[in-house]
């Protein structure tokens, strides 16, 4: 049996800088530090760029689906650093997609949306009611959505095996031999 030792925890900008220079590397493995500093940046920046697209729907989502494509590849090596499949994240970031544009192109939702700058809630109780079938769509997609996703970030909470699996040699311990 091989003895390995832990190499010591990314810090912030060790994890920028590593999860950048690979953004379109979906090959191989990252550790947890790297892929939840480089999400802190991700998310925030999700956030500060999405309060300026919040009037337009479809622009939104365009911009949503970006900016998830900037996590996509270290969330791969994540989960391919515990020896899961990549395709979980890939389902994830599909429905994710699926999930922006039904909101985006949902008369219900536009509707909803224009509805609620007004702050009449009977006419926004009316067009709920109204865009049912829509809405349960868009419910079930999300649903979907938030489980695979749960999935994914469980996979990626995962220590990582110490020695090299099928997707490469871990970035998190090396052989003490």
């Amino acid at each position: 049996m091989e003895n390995f030792k832990q190499i010591p925890t990314l810090g912030f900008s060790e994890a920028c800088k590593l999860a950048s220079s690979r953004i379109t590397d979906f090959k191989g493995r990252s550790r947890r530090s790297e892929l939840w500093w480089w999400m802190l940046v991700v998310m925030v920046a999700n956030m500060l760029i999405g309060m300026f697209f919040t009037a337009n729907l479809l622009l939104s989502a365009i911009v949503a689906i970006i900016v998830m494509f900037f996590g996509l590849a270290v969330t791969v090596r994540r989960v391919q650093d515990t020896g899961k499949s990549a395709m979980w994240v890939y389902a994830s970031y599909g429905l994710g997609i699926v999930n922006q544009l039904l909101t985006a192109f949902s008369p219900a939702m536009q509707e909803v949306m224009d509805l609620a700058q007004s702050g009449d809630l009977e006419a926004i109780t009316g067009a709920l009611e109204n865009n049912m079938g829509d809405l349960a769509m868009m419910s079930t997609v999300g649903t979907l959505w938030s489980i695979v996703s749960l999935v994914v970030i469980v996979f990626c909470l995962l220590d990582s095996n110490p020695g090299p699996n099928k997707y490469g040699d871990s970035p998190k311990y090396v052989s003490a031999a």
